[in-house]
C-alpha cells in the first residue's frame, strides 16, 4: 500500500533586509527637473511671504509707507515742509518725492489744497 503524503509547498528563503539593499532608486531627468522646479517655487513662496511679513520691499526701496497729509496754507512751500518734516534729509529729495506722491509737475502749492508728504525715515 502506498502512503499518501500531504502536499507541501517548497520553502522559499525568507526575505531579508540584505536582499532589499541592492535595490536603488534613481531619478530620471524629468524627475530631477521636477524636484528643482518644486524647490525653486518653494523658495519663491518663502521669499514672498517674508517680504510681506517683514515689509522688506519698502526697506529696499529706501522709504516707508508712512505719510502725513496736510492742508496747504498761504505762503507754504515744499521746501519749507522739507525743513519741518525732514530736517536730516536732503530737501531736494524730499521735494521730488512729494511731487511724485501728489502728481505735481512743479513745486508750487495752492493754498487750501491737501497734499501728502513723505515722512518714512524722518525723525520728528
Amino acid at each position: 500500500m502506498d502512503t499518501v503524503l500531504p502536499f507541501r509547498r517548497p520553502q522559499q528563503p525568507a526575505r531579508t533586509a540584505r536582499g532589499r539593499a541592492s535595490v536603488r532608486l534613481a531619478l530620471t531627468r524629468r524627475g530631477r527637473r521636477l524636484v528643482v522646479l518644486i524647490a525653486f517655487l518653494l523658495g519663491l513662496a518663502v521669499a514672498a511671504v517674508s517680504m510681506l511679513a517683514l515689509d522688506i520691499s519698502s526697506a529696499v526701496a529706501g522709504g516707508s509707507d508712512r505719510a502725513v497729509t496736510v492742508t496747504v496754507e498761504s505762503g507754504d512751500t515744499l521746501w519749507g515742509y522739507a525743513e519741518e518734516y525732514a530736517p536730516t534729509q536732503d530737501p531736494q529729495d524730499f521735494v521730488q518725492r512729494a511731487q511724485q506722491l501728489n502728481n505735481l509737475t512743479t513745486a508750487r502749492l495752492t493754498a487750501g489744497s491737501t497734499i501728502t508728504l513723505p515722512v518714512g525715515e524722518i525723525e520728528r
